[in-house]
């Protein structure tokens, strides 16, 4: 038995902070052929149990038509106005986003960031729009969320993610200078500087995850 079995057997059982923090995924690379196969059916499982953390765990350990399946049967969309976000359900619109960009599951996504009043459900949205594919518009759904001036606290966040989904990471201190000075434009209320500045991150290319 590996060392990364070992630790998603230690997280599949985790309580309280451990199990909040979710799945170490960069773990999930370093399985055996066999243990990728019990990794599989144990998120499967947990998928169909509406674990919170399964979603994103079951799309990075297995990226395939069959994972969009299961991932599609357990998100119904589109979703329904005024229904009851679930962090579940936003962690499948997060995964659907990753392997497919899937329009309606971002739409959840978009929506949960303007709308929610939910800390944690508003986090899980900007980091799924962060992580979604290349080739969606999730950079433009976060470049509308800035312009749309949320609560400071959220755009202080879609901010962070879109730089970040484009390649300027906060732990890069030789771009840490022109990173402040992004921020800075996109958090301010100087509207010339702000569509500037969104002009220079969208020009880059975005960063594909993981």
């Amino acid at each position: 038995m590996t060392a990364a079995y070992e630790l998603f057997l230690r997280e599949v059982d985790a309580q309280g902070r451990e199990r909040a923090d979710g799945f170490s995924l960069g773990n999930l690379r370093h399985l055996t052929p066999e243990e990728h196969l019990q990794v599989l059916a144990t998120l499967t499982r947990l998928l169909s149990e509406r674990e919170e953390r399964a979603p994103v765990a079951l799309a990075l350990l297995a990226p395939t038509p069959a994972t969009v399946t299961l991932l599609r049967e357990a998100l119904p969309l589109p979703w329904k106005p005024g229904a009851r976000r679930e962090y579940f359900d936003l962690e499948v619109a997060s995964a659907l986003g990753v392997l497919t960009g899937e329009p309606l599951a971002l739409d959840l996504l978009e929506d949960t960031v303007a709308r929610s009043q939910d800390p944690w459900a508003k986090g899980i949205a900007t980091e799924g729009l962060r992580r979604a594919s290349p080739s969606s518009d999730a950079s433009a759904r976060l470049a509308r969320l800035i312009r749309t001036r949320p609560r400071e606290s959220m755009l202080l966040d879609a901010a962070e993610m879109l730089m970040t989904r484009h390649g300027l990471w906060a732990y890069d201190l030789a771009r840490q200078d022109e990173r402040l000075t992004l921020l800075r434009a996109l958090t301010e209320d100087d509207d010339a500087a702000r569509d500037e500045s969104l002009g220079r991150i969208l020009a880059a290319p975005v960063n594909p995850w993981p």
